[in-house]
């Protein structure tokens, strides 16, 4: 290429995760030239996720998705909720029925694998990935955006669209003004995890599989987090088992608890560790969770300019939920780059449509239904610490309550709760709790 010669493009998308290989995907099959910008050796390779991803999500992007061989590990066939105490542990999880529908509606996945395999797709669609490239700055005309400046020489590429997909980090997104401030220590989570070798055979065995084609996906609750606004989880690949923890940030400073040694606590559980025992470490890493949501939201436009995903602050941390919601949201602006295109208005008012899109779909839906979830867990710093180990005693006592008056048995549990809680206080608690997640 000639040193004057532009690099130009119709659309630039910053980063080659779930949501920029999503975005950049379906804007190449809408006929527009696309560049992935991804600052890492490639795709996935700094990417610590062992969690699930959703099904309706990877369809939406492709209908043909398992003609595509999708490098996918079990498919979650049991999930729900394990609660924690320090010595024992309440299991409340769902399996067959619709869990067993079809199609499966999450499978386990190991993103460093798969992150590869998704950007490789969106080549297939004609999307250009430009890989170990750092975009550093925007490039403005008269106000607009219309290109990157990278770290490269005469690393300026010019497009009249820029999606923003940066990831958590989103210091692209703050140079625009667009967010509202840093990442605040509430309002994002800090999750540790290890990744665990064990043999297929071992795995289907200690967690009751009966094939590599049945796949579990927890939530933990209570004393994996020492009572700290968080969650534990655990996830089990074909020949691997993904366990970690996130707590907010906020969290682990004021306790003063290192996020390892909160982790190995964890595994070192008498309910986790037998279900580890032998395997050999593949992997740890760390990750920051943006879990503030609808409150921590940037703006998610402006002139030439898209954000999404984790950069948008796109995660629904009580279900887990991030990956889909980043997918999707990739989808919307890439089906707002093409009407962009067809209009000639890449103005604010022109890319406006994005969030008309994102308003009709479950993102933004739950989002705001979940909005006060983040303050509900800051003003009730207890409740991850009390209810998992009271549920724990209360099940406890009631299963071995034989040979004694039962009027004495439930009196029992019910000072089993108030020892840790007030009643009354116990039920302001669940009505709070219940307002919050309803949405009122």
């Amino acid at each position: 290429m000639d040193k004057n010669e532009k690099l130009e493009f119709d659309v630039i998308v910053v980063g080659a995760g779930l949501s920029g290989s999503a975005a950049a995907a379906i804007a190449a099959r809408g006929g527009l030239k696309v560049a992935i910008v991804e600052r890492g050796q490639n795709p996935g390779s700094k990417n610590y996720f062992g969690g699930a991803l959703y099904t309706h999500s990877l369809l939406e992007i492709y209908p043909d998705l398992w003609d595509r061989k999708p490098p996918l590990e079990r498919p979650v066939t049991e999930t729900g909720f394990w609660f924690l105490s320090k010595d024992g542990m309440v299991k409340t999880t769902v399996q067959g029925g619709k869990v067993n529908s079809q199609p499966i509606d999450a499978y386990v996945a190991l993103r460093a694998k798969f992150d590869a395999w998704w950007a490789e797709q969106a080549q297939k669609e004609g999307a250009f990935i430009i890989p170990k490239t750092l975009v550093v700055d925007f490039i403005r005309e008269n106000g607009k955006v219309v290109g990157v400046k990278t770290d490269r020489a005469q690393g300026e590429i010019y497009a009249p669209v820029v999606i923003i997909t940066e990831g958590v980090n989103n210091l692209l997104t703050q140079k625009l003004g667009l967010a509202k401030h840093d990442i605040q220590g509430d309002s994002a989570a800090l999750a540790v995890k290890q990744l665990i070798s064990l043999p297929a055979a071992t795995i289907n065995a200690r967690f009751g599989l009966t094939d590599n084609d049945h796949g579990v996906a927890m939530s933990v609750m209570g004393d994996v987090s020492m009572g700290l606004p968080g969650l534990g989880f655990m996830y089990t690949g074909v020949d691997c088992v993904s366990v970690g923890v996130g707590v907010t940030l906020e969290a682990l400073r004021e306790a003063h608890i290192k996020p390892y040694e909160l982790l190995q606590r964890y595994m070192n559980h008498p309910m986790i560790a037998p279900l580890l025992a032998g395997g050999r470490l593949m992997e740890y890493g760390a990750h920051i969770i943006p879990e503030g949501g609808w409150k921590d939201m940037p703006q998610l436009f402006t002139d030439g300019v898209l954000v999404a995903g984790d950069a948008a602050s796109m995660v629904n941390a009580l279900h887990w939920e991030g990956t889909n919601m980043a997918i999707v949201a990739g989808k919307c602006a890439a089906e707002t780059a093409i009407e962009a295109h067809q209009k000639k208005d890449f103005s604010a008012q022109g890319l406006s449509s994005y969030r008309a899109r994102l308003d009709q779909r479950f993102i933004m839906k739950d989002l705001h239904q979940y909005r006060n979830l983040s303050h509900f867990l800051k003003t009730h710093p207890d409740f991850m610490a009390i209810y998992p180990t009271f549920l724990n005693d209360a099940l406890g006592m009631f299963f071995t309550g034989f040979g004694k008056p039962k009027g004495q048995l439930y009196k029992d549990i019910l000072k089993s709760l108030t020892n840790r809680r007030p009643l009354l206080k116990a039920v302001g608690d669940i009505v709070a709790f219940g307002r919050t997640i309803i949405g009122i």
